[in-house]
């Protein structure tokens, strides 16, 4: 029986990269479509791969989309203005590029008869929620910022658009953490692990708040089990995507890091721009697909540390927050495509 044919967009990033590698070795033909804003070095030496495709390209773009999915069973959708800052920084195509973007892929994938489509969701949609209790898929958002609304938007659009023979997946991913192939340091254990390492003390925000935490491997895994989840009796999928054993306050993630760097110094500082906060329940999505988290934060942080110790990994390259770099390349890129 032949291998799925399988289309990533925004898979030269963060969680793309290593999920493409994943795939290849199970044995799928895997095509990358990527715009590109921070290059192709995290894909580069798989140029060669006999089953590998990159393509440059914007999801706005209707014949890109059209030529892309002909051929394709299923779609893992990544492409995205990822965070609050850059998406502050950029609104109009960051929201152009995370709503408008997404629709034209689900109209284009759902015609060209593709069959699954996995939307790269966000708990940021919970935004502010009660700490006493934890969010499920049922709880009523609370947004905060651009990017979260950017993805609610997207969630109900593919809800409207999903169809039996097209089944749509909206994952709701935890704070990501961990080494890739294009390692981001603008994540929170990341940035402590980075901050840390340096400088051997850290400023914590608003350490109260809570929040959920994965590794970008175990997001890799949550994703290729979706994809190869078979029986689907529903049309439209919401799912919470993490552990809910892994939800922690800020205060608790720095005690986990002291355990690695017992003489760290750390300044607590009770106000915050960043008025998120809430726990999430992932027990949906643990029945649904059977995983288990590979990694823990303890175990996260350790990995950073050991990375940037015998300097595995670029610690100068990789900040999706890089603002200045991102607008310049909206400036040079403002050329209005065709829908």
């Amino acid at each position: 029986m032949s291998k799925k044919k399988i289309l990533i967009t925004g898979g030269c990033g963060y969680i793309g990269a290593g999920l493409i590698r994943k795939l290849l070795e199970k044995g799928y033909l895997v095509k990358c479509l990527d715009l590109m804003i921070y290059g192709d070095k995290a894909v580069k030496n798989l140029s060669n791969h006999e089953k590998f495709t990159l393509i440059k390209g914007d999801i706005r773009d209707k014949k890109k989309l059209d030529d892309c999915t002909k051929d394709i069973d299923e779609i893992v959708h990544l492409a995205a203005i990822v965070g609050d800052k850059p998406c502050e920084a950029a609104p109009t195509a960051a929201y152009d590029i995370n709503h408008n973007g997404t629709k034209l892929l689900c109209e284009v994938a759902k015609k060209n008869g593709v069959k699954k489509f996995i939307f790269a969701s966000t708990c940021s949609n919970y935004g502010i929620s009660s700490y006493d209790e934890f969010a499920k898929e049922n709880t009523p958002f609370n947004p905060v910022s651009l990017y979260a609304e950017s993805k609610i938007d997207s969630e109900n659009y593919l809800k409207d658009i999903a169809k039996e023979n097209f089944k749509t997946f909206s994952l709701r991913f935890a704070t990501a953490y961990g080494v890739s192939y294009r390692t981001r340091f603008d994540l929170t254990v990341n940035s402590f692990a980075y901050e840390a390492y340096k400088n051997n003390k850290i400023s914590v925000f608003a350490s109260n708040t809570w929040r959920p935490y994965i590794h970008v491997n175990d997001i890799n895994n949550i994703i290729i089990a979706t994809i190869e989840k078979k029986d689907l009796k529903e049309n439209h999928y919401i799912f919470n995507a993490g552990f809910t054993k892994e939800n922690f306050t800020k205060k608790q993630i720095v005690e986990k890091l002291i355990n690695h760097l017992p003489d760290l110094k750390v300044n607590y500082i009770p106000l915050s721009n960043d008025k998120r906060n809430y726990k999430v329940d992932f027990s949906k999505i643990e029945k649904f697909l059977g995983v288990k988290n590979d990694f823990n934060v303890s175990k996260g942080f350790k990995e950073v540390l050991d990375a940037l110790k015998s300097k595995t990994i670029d610690d100068q390259t990789f900040y999706n927050s890089n603002l200045d770099s991102l607008i310049e390349f909206f400036k040079n890129n403002s050329k209005k495509l065709e829908y």
